[in-house]
Protein backbone atom coordinates (compact mmCIF):
# COMPACT_ATOMS: atom_id res chain seq x y z
CA UNK A 1 0.00 0.00 0.00
CA UNK A 2 2.64 2.52 0.85
CA UNK A 3 4.50 2.08 -2.19
CA UNK A 4 1.12 2.67 -4.47
CA UNK A 5 0.66 5.80 -2.68
CA UNK A 6 4.18 7.05 -3.38
CA UNK A 7 4.14 6.23 -6.79
CA UNK A 8 0.51 8.19 -7.11
CA UNK A 9 2.01 11.32 -5.68
CA UNK A 10 5.09 11.18 -7.68
CA UNK A 11 2.73 11.28 -10.61
CA UNK A 12 0.76 14.04 -9.17
CA UNK A 13 3.50 15.64 -8.67
CA UNK A 14 4.90 15.22 -11.95
CA UNK A 15 2.02 16.05 -13.60
CA UNK A 16 1.73 19.39 -11.78
CA UNK A 17 5.36 19.80 -12.70
CA UNK A 18 4.99 19.37 -16.54
CA UNK A 19 1.64 21.91 -16.15
CA UNK A 20 3.76 24.50 -14.82
CA UNK A 21 6.89 24.08 -17.05
CA UNK A 22 4.56 24.07 -20.25
CA UNK A 23 2.28 26.91 -19.21
CA UNK A 24 5.54 29.03 -18.12
CA UNK A 25 7.85 28.47 -21.37
CA UNK A 26 5.39 27.55 -24.02
CA UNK A 27 2.47 29.43 -25.56
CA UNK A 28 -0.60 27.76 -25.31
CA UNK A 29 -2.18 26.28 -28.87
CA UNK A 30 -5.11 28.31 -29.85
CA UNK A 31 -7.23 28.59 -32.40
CA UNK A 32 -6.57 32.15 -33.59
CA UNK A 33 -3.08 32.64 -35.11
CA UNK A 34 -1.09 35.56 -32.31
CA UNK A 35 -1.44 39.22 -33.25
CA UNK A 36 1.90 40.98 -34.07
CA UNK A 37 0.76 43.95 -32.51
CA UNK A 38 0.90 44.91 -29.27
CA UNK A 39 -2.61 44.61 -27.93
CA UNK A 40 -4.73 48.46 -27.49
CA UNK A 41 -6.71 48.79 -23.79
CA UNK A 42 -9.81 47.77 -25.04
CA UNK A 43 -8.53 44.36 -26.40
CA UNK A 44 -7.06 43.74 -22.87
CA UNK A 45 -9.36 43.62 -21.34
CA UNK A 46 -11.40 42.09 -24.03
CA UNK A 47 -8.51 39.38 -23.99
CA UNK A 48 -7.94 39.31 -20.28
CA UNK A 49 -12.49 37.80 -19.76
CA UNK A 50 -11.45 35.48 -22.93
CA UNK A 51 -8.97 33.85 -19.98
CA UNK A 52 -11.06 34.36 -17.53
CA UNK A 53 -13.96 32.27 -19.46
CA UNK A 54 -11.41 29.83 -20.87
CA UNK A 55 -10.56 29.29 -17.11
CA UNK A 56 -13.43 28.87 -16.18
CA UNK A 57 -14.62 26.12 -19.07
CA UNK A 58 -11.27 24.12 -18.32
CA UNK A 59 -12.54 23.95 -14.48
CA UNK A 60 -15.85 22.38 -15.50
CA UNK A 61 -14.14 20.02 -18.27
CA UNK A 62 -11.83 18.61 -15.25
CA UNK A 63 -14.70 18.56 -13.11
CA UNK A 64 -16.39 16.43 -15.70
CA UNK A 65 -12.95 13.91 -16.15
CA UNK A 66 -13.38 15.27 -19.90
CA UNK A 67 -9.64 16.16 -21.27
CA UNK A 68 -9.57 19.79 -22.55
CA UNK A 69 -8.25 19.67 -25.87
CA UNK A 70 -7.68 23.71 -26.31
CA UNK A 71 -4.38 24.00 -25.30
CA UNK A 72 -1.21 21.71 -25.68
CA UNK A 73 -0.77 21.61 -21.38
CA UNK A 74 -4.11 20.39 -20.83
CA UNK A 75 -3.92 17.78 -23.70
CA UNK A 76 -0.64 16.66 -21.79
CA UNK A 77 -2.25 16.84 -18.34
CA UNK A 78 -5.12 14.98 -19.62
CA UNK A 79 -2.48 12.17 -21.09
CA UNK A 80 -0.43 11.89 -17.80
CA UNK A 81 -3.43 12.91 -14.79
CA UNK A 82 -5.33 9.48 -13.72
CA UNK A 83 -7.21 8.98 -10.36
CA UNK A 84 -6.23 6.76 -7.81
CA UNK A 85 -9.47 5.60 -7.61
CA UNK A 86 -9.52 4.68 -11.65
CA UNK A 87 -6.46 2.84 -11.44
CA UNK A 88 -8.16 0.46 -8.90
CA UNK A 89 -11.04 0.09 -10.36
CA UNK A 90 -8.82 -1.01 -13.31
CA UNK A 91 -6.70 -2.98 -11.04
CA UNK A 92 -9.72 -4.79 -9.51
CA UNK A 93 -11.21 -5.30 -12.83
CA UNK A 94 -8.09 -7.27 -14.31
CA UNK A 95 -8.50 -9.54 -11.41
CA UNK A 96 -11.90 -10.51 -11.91
CA UNK A 97 -11.09 -11.04 -15.74
CA UNK A 98 -8.69 -13.75 -14.58
CA UNK A 99 -11.03 -15.23 -12.01
CA UNK A 100 -14.41 -15.53 -14.35
CA UNK A 101 -12.25 -16.36 -17.85
CA UNK A 102 -12.92 -20.20 -16.63
CA UNK A 103 -16.52 -19.48 -16.04
CA UNK A 104 -17.23 -17.35 -18.51
CA UNK A 105 -16.17 -19.64 -21.30
CA UNK A 106 -18.16 -22.73 -20.19
CA UNK A 107 -20.99 -20.03 -20.14
CA UNK A 108 -20.82 -18.96 -23.26
CA UNK A 109 -20.69 -22.72 -24.55
CA UNK A 110 -24.07 -22.83 -22.96
CA UNK A 111 -25.51 -19.81 -24.88
CA UNK A 112 -24.43 -20.93 -28.08
CA UNK A 113 -25.80 -24.24 -27.58
CA UNK A 114 -28.84 -22.91 -26.88
CA UNK A 115 -28.82 -20.07 -29.23
CA UNK A 116 -28.47 -22.99 -31.79
CA UNK A 117 -31.74 -24.51 -30.46
CA UNK A 118 -33.16 -21.60 -30.48
CA UNK A 119 -32.41 -20.82 -34.38
CA UNK A 120 -33.44 -24.16 -35.19
CA UNK A 121 -36.54 -23.95 -33.74
CA UNK A 122 -37.72 -20.56 -35.23
CA UNK A 123 -36.65 -22.03 -38.49
CA UNK A 124 -38.63 -24.97 -38.36
CA UNK A 125 -41.39 -22.83 -37.39
CA UNK A 126 -40.90 -19.99 -40.14
CA UNK A 127 -40.73 -23.16 -42.51
CA UNK A 128 -44.28 -24.92 -41.15
CA UNK A 129 -45.63 -21.26 -41.69
CA UNK A 130 -44.61 -20.53 -44.92
CA UNK A 131 -45.55 -24.15 -45.75
CA UNK A 132 -49.19 -22.96 -44.66
CA UNK A 133 -49.02 -19.71 -46.17
CA UNK A 134 -47.73 -21.32 -49.71
CA UNK A 135 -51.07 -23.56 -49.61
CA UNK A 136 -53.62 -21.02 -48.56
CA UNK A 137 -52.41 -18.86 -51.74
CA UNK A 138 -51.90 -21.74 -53.72
CA UNK A 139 -56.09 -23.53 -52.82
CA UNK A 140 -57.04 -19.59 -53.75
CA UNK A 141 -55.34 -19.29 -56.90
CA UNK A 142 -57.01 -22.78 -58.19
CA UNK A 143 -60.16 -21.37 -57.08
CA UNK A 144 -59.96 -18.16 -58.30
CA UNK A 145 -59.45 -19.66 -61.61
CA UNK A 146 -62.50 -21.83 -61.39
CA UNK A 147 -64.44 -19.61 -60.99
CA UNK A 148 -62.58 -17.43 -64.13
CA UNK A 149 -62.99 -20.17 -66.26
CA UNK A 150 -66.87 -20.44 -65.19
CA UNK A 151 -67.44 -16.73 -65.99
CA UNK A 152 -65.55 -16.77 -69.00
CA UNK A 153 -67.55 -19.54 -70.20
CA UNK A 154 -70.66 -18.09 -69.48
CA UNK A 155 -69.41 -14.78 -70.99
CA UNK A 156 -68.62 -17.13 -74.32
CA UNK A 157 -72.07 -18.46 -74.35
CA UNK A 158 -73.66 -15.11 -74.05
CA UNK A 159 -71.32 -13.56 -76.39
CA UNK A 160 -72.13 -16.50 -78.62
CA UNK A 161 -75.94 -16.28 -78.15
CA UNK A 162 -75.81 -12.51 -78.95
CA UNK A 163 -73.86 -13.15 -82.00
CA UNK A 164 -76.73 -15.66 -83.40
CA UNK A 165 -79.54 -12.89 -82.35
CA UNK A 166 -77.37 -10.41 -84.34
CA UNK A 167 -76.91 -12.40 -87.13
CA UNK A 168 -80.84 -13.53 -86.97
CA UNK A 169 -81.63 -9.99 -86.48
CA UNK A 170 -79.97 -9.12 -89.46
CA UNK A 171 -80.74 -11.99 -91.74
CA UNK A 172 -84.40 -11.51 -91.00
CA UNK A 173 -84.03 -7.27 -91.52
CA UNK A 174 -82.45 -7.92 -95.13
CA UNK A 175 -85.28 -10.58 -95.93
CA UNK A 176 -88.09 -7.86 -95.00
CA UNK A 177 -86.31 -5.78 -97.66
CA UNK A 178 -86.66 -8.55 -100.14
CA UNK A 179 -89.53 -7.19 -102.82
CA UNK A 180 -91.55 -10.23 -103.75
CA UNK A 181 -93.22 -10.03 -107.33
CA UNK A 182 -96.86 -10.70 -107.35
CA UNK A 183 -99.24 -13.87 -107.10
CA UNK A 184 -101.77 -14.92 -109.08
CA UNK A 185 -103.78 -15.44 -105.91
CA UNK A 186 -102.79 -16.16 -102.13
CA UNK A 187 -101.26 -19.22 -101.04
CA UNK A 188 -102.63 -21.37 -98.39
CA UNK A 189 -99.36 -22.73 -97.47
CA UNK A 190 -96.86 -20.00 -97.79
CA UNK A 191 -96.93 -17.10 -95.70
CA UNK A 192 -94.89 -13.32 -97.28
CA UNK A 193 -92.12 -14.34 -94.59
CA UNK A 194 -91.14 -17.71 -96.43
CA UNK A 195 -92.01 -16.59 -99.76
CA UNK A 196 -89.07 -13.84 -99.33
CA UNK A 197 -86.99 -16.40 -97.79
CA UNK A 198 -87.53 -18.85 -101.02
CA UNK A 199 -87.18 -15.84 -103.31
CA UNK A 200 -83.61 -15.42 -102.09
CA UNK A 201 -82.65 -18.84 -102.30
CA UNK A 202 -84.43 -19.29 -105.80
CA UNK A 203 -81.84 -19.00 -108.80
CA UNK A 204 -81.48 -15.89 -110.54
CA UNK A 205 -82.61 -17.25 -113.47
CA UNK A 206 -86.04 -17.13 -112.42
CA UNK A 207 -85.97 -14.01 -110.16
CA UNK A 208 -88.22 -11.18 -111.07
CA UNK A 209 -90.82 -13.14 -112.72
CA UNK A 210 -94.17 -13.45 -111.48
CA UNK A 211 -95.56 -16.46 -109.14
CA UNK A 212 -98.66 -18.28 -110.98
CA UNK A 213 -100.45 -21.19 -109.12
CA UNK A 214 -99.95 -24.10 -111.92
CA UNK A 215 -101.84 -26.54 -109.43
CA UNK A 216 -103.58 -26.22 -106.00
CA UNK A 217 -105.52 -29.51 -104.38
CA UNK A 218 -108.16 -27.17 -103.63
CA UNK A 219 -108.49 -25.72 -106.93
CA UNK A 220 -108.29 -28.52 -109.35
CA UNK A 221 -108.78 -31.69 -106.93
CA UNK A 222 -106.33 -34.26 -105.65
CA UNK A 223 -104.82 -35.92 -108.16
CA UNK A 224 -101.35 -36.60 -108.93
CA UNK A 225 -102.26 -36.83 -112.86
CA UNK A 226 -103.53 -33.60 -112.58
CA UNK A 227 -100.76 -32.10 -111.22
CA UNK A 228 -98.65 -33.41 -114.08
CA UNK A 229 -100.84 -32.50 -116.65
CA UNK A 230 -101.12 -28.60 -114.92
CA UNK A 231 -97.22 -28.89 -115.17
CA UNK A 232 -97.02 -28.88 -118.64
CA UNK A 233 -98.70 -25.19 -118.96
CA UNK A 234 -94.91 -23.79 -118.08
CA UNK A 235 -91.93 -25.53 -118.76
CA UNK A 236 -88.58 -24.84 -115.91
CA UNK A 237 -88.55 -24.45 -112.51
CA UNK A 238 -91.50 -25.11 -110.31
CA UNK A 239 -91.75 -24.71 -106.40
CA UNK A 240 -93.67 -27.82 -105.30
CA UNK A 241 -95.08 -27.15 -101.59
CA UNK A 242 -96.57 -29.80 -99.10
CA UNK A 243 -98.44 -28.50 -95.79
CA UNK A 244 -99.41 -31.93 -93.61
CA UNK A 245 -102.31 -31.79 -91.32
CA UNK A 246 -99.58 -31.08 -88.22
CA UNK A 247 -98.77 -27.93 -89.56
CA UNK A 248 -95.74 -27.81 -91.05
CA UNK A 249 -94.93 -26.64 -94.40
CA UNK A 250 -92.15 -28.13 -96.68
CA UNK A 251 -91.47 -29.09 -100.59
CA UNK A 252 -88.61 -28.72 -102.99
CA UNK A 253 -87.68 -26.63 -106.22
CA UNK A 254 -88.70 -29.62 -109.39
CA UNK A 255 -87.91 -28.79 -113.36
CA UNK A 256 -91.22 -29.13 -115.17
CA UNK A 257 -93.17 -30.68 -116.90
CA UNK A 258 -93.04 -33.43 -114.94
CA UNK A 259 -93.77 -36.96 -116.54
CA UNK A 260 -94.05 -39.88 -115.52
CA UNK A 261 -90.69 -42.39 -116.35
CA UNK A 262 -91.27 -44.89 -113.92
CA UNK A 263 -87.59 -45.73 -113.18
CA UNK A 264 -85.89 -42.67 -114.72
CA UNK A 265 -84.60 -39.98 -112.67
CA UNK A 266 -85.06 -36.24 -114.03
CA UNK A 267 -83.92 -32.37 -113.10
CA UNK A 268 -80.72 -30.72 -112.24
CA UNK A 269 -78.09 -29.68 -109.60
CA UNK A 270 -80.44 -26.29 -109.69
CA UNK A 271 -83.06 -27.89 -107.71
CA UNK A 272 -83.26 -28.30 -104.22
CA UNK A 273 -85.80 -29.18 -101.35
CA UNK A 274 -87.03 -27.19 -97.98
CA UNK A 275 -88.83 -27.17 -94.49
CA UNK A 276 -90.47 -24.51 -93.37
CA UNK A 277 -91.16 -25.71 -89.27
CA UNK A 278 -90.23 -22.60 -87.54
CA UNK A 279 -91.22 -20.15 -89.96
CA UNK A 280 -87.87 -20.07 -91.38
CA UNK A 281 -87.30 -21.82 -94.55
CA UNK A 282 -84.54 -24.45 -94.10
CA UNK A 283 -82.35 -25.03 -97.33
CA UNK A 284 -80.77 -27.98 -98.56
CA UNK A 285 -79.42 -27.85 -101.78
CA UNK A 286 -77.70 -31.25 -103.98
CA UNK A 287 -74.74 -32.51 -102.12
CA UNK A 288 -73.10 -34.04 -105.12
CA UNK A 289 -73.67 -37.75 -104.03
CA UNK A 290 -75.72 -38.76 -107.08
CA UNK A 291 -78.24 -37.39 -109.70
CA UNK A 292 -81.60 -38.56 -108.37
CA UNK A 293 -82.95 -35.00 -107.96
CA UNK A 294 -87.14 -35.90 -109.05
CA UNK A 295 -88.43 -39.50 -110.17
CA UNK A 296 -92.03 -39.49 -111.38
CA UNK A 297 -94.14 -42.35 -111.29
CA UNK A 298 -97.85 -43.07 -112.27
CA UNK A 299 -98.09 -44.43 -108.89
CA UNK A 300 -95.79 -41.66 -106.60
CA UNK A 301 -93.99 -38.66 -107.01
CA UNK A 302 -90.45 -38.64 -104.91
CA UNK A 303 -87.45 -36.00 -104.58
CA UNK A 304 -83.84 -37.07 -103.28
CA UNK A 305 -82.91 -40.89 -103.67
CA UNK A 306 -79.68 -43.00 -102.29
CA UNK A 307 -81.94 -45.03 -99.72
CA UNK A 308 -84.28 -43.30 -98.98
CA UNK A 309 -86.75 -40.51 -100.10
CA UNK A 310 -86.53 -37.09 -98.75
CA UNK A 311 -89.80 -36.67 -99.85
CA UNK A 312 -92.64 -39.08 -101.20
CA UNK A 313 -96.49 -38.15 -102.36
CA UNK A 314 -98.84 -40.80 -103.22
CA UNK A 315 -100.71 -41.15 -106.58
CA UNK A 316 -103.70 -39.71 -104.16
CA UNK A 317 -101.80 -36.77 -103.03
CA UNK A 318 -103.82 -38.37 -99.66
CA UNK A 319 -100.70 -39.66 -97.10
CA UNK A 320 -96.51 -39.25 -97.32
CA UNK A 321 -92.99 -40.05 -96.38
CA UNK A 322 -90.40 -37.80 -95.56
CA UNK A 323 -86.86 -39.10 -94.37
CA UNK A 324 -82.72 -38.51 -94.93
CA UNK A 325 -81.38 -39.01 -98.56
CA UNK A 326 -77.78 -39.09 -99.61
CA UNK A 327 -79.13 -36.36 -102.85
CA UNK A 328 -79.47 -33.20 -100.92
CA UNK A 329 -78.45 -34.71 -96.83
CA UNK A 330 -81.27 -33.57 -95.64
CA UNK A 331 -83.21 -34.22 -92.13
CA UNK A 332 -86.80 -35.67 -91.99
CA UNK A 333 -88.49 -32.25 -94.14
CA UNK A 334 -92.53 -33.25 -92.02
CA UNK A 335 -93.06 -33.53 -88.72
CA UNK A 336 -92.56 -36.95 -88.54
CA UNK A 337 -91.36 -39.54 -91.40
CA UNK A 338 -95.00 -40.72 -92.22
CA UNK A 339 -97.65 -38.00 -92.56
CA UNK A 340 -101.03 -37.02 -94.01
CA UNK A 341 -101.23 -34.51 -96.97
CA UNK A 342 -103.55 -31.08 -96.10
CA UNK A 343 -102.11 -29.22 -99.10
CA UNK A 344 -100.46 -29.30 -102.34
CA UNK A 345 -99.35 -26.42 -104.44
CA UNK A 346 -97.48 -25.79 -107.13
CA UNK A 347 -95.83 -22.32 -108.63
CA UNK A 348 -94.40 -21.66 -111.94
CA UNK A 349 -92.29 -18.45 -112.59
CA UNK A 350 -93.98 -16.88 -115.69
CA UNK A 351 -92.31 -14.11 -117.85
CA UNK A 352 -94.46 -11.09 -117.45
CA UNK A 353 -95.49 -11.02 -121.17
CA UNK A 354 -96.84 -14.45 -120.69
CA UNK A 355 -98.45 -13.76 -117.64
CA UNK A 356 -101.88 -13.31 -118.59
CA UNK A 357 -101.77 -15.91 -121.01
CA UNK A 358 -100.44 -18.70 -118.63
CA UNK A 359 -102.80 -17.25 -115.95
CA UNK A 360 -106.28 -18.14 -118.07
CA UNK A 361 -104.52 -21.33 -118.99
CA UNK A 362 -104.34 -22.20 -115.47
CA UNK A 363 -108.00 -21.05 -114.15
CA UNK A 364 -109.85 -23.42 -117.47
CA UNK A 365 -111.76 -25.70 -116.19
CA UNK A 366 -111.51 -29.34 -117.13
CA UNK A 367 -113.92 -31.99 -117.24
CA UNK A 368 -113.86 -34.78 -114.88
CA UNK A 369 -111.71 -32.95 -111.80
CA UNK A 370 -113.70 -32.08 -109.07
CA UNK A 371 -113.74 -28.95 -107.63
CA UNK A 372 -114.00 -28.07 -103.78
Amino acid sequence: MGKKHKSSSLRSKAVHFVTDLTTGLLNPISDKPPSSAPPLPDEEEDESKRDQLASITEEDHQSKDEPDTSSFSAFLGSLLSSHPKDQQEDEEAESSDTSSSSSSSSVNTMKETTTSVAKKSLLSKYKQHFKNFYQAVKLSKDRKGVNTAEVKTDDDDGLEMKQMQDKHETATTVVQAIIIPETSEPSLLLTDQSRRSLYSSLPALVQGRKWILLYSTWRHGISLSTLYRKSLLWPGLSLLVVGDRKGSVFGGLVEAPLIPTDKKYQGTNSTFVFTDKSGQPTIYRPTGANRFYTLCSKDFLALGGGGRFALYLDSELLSGSSAYSETYGNACLATSQDFDVKEVELWGFVYGSKYDEILALSKTRESGICRW
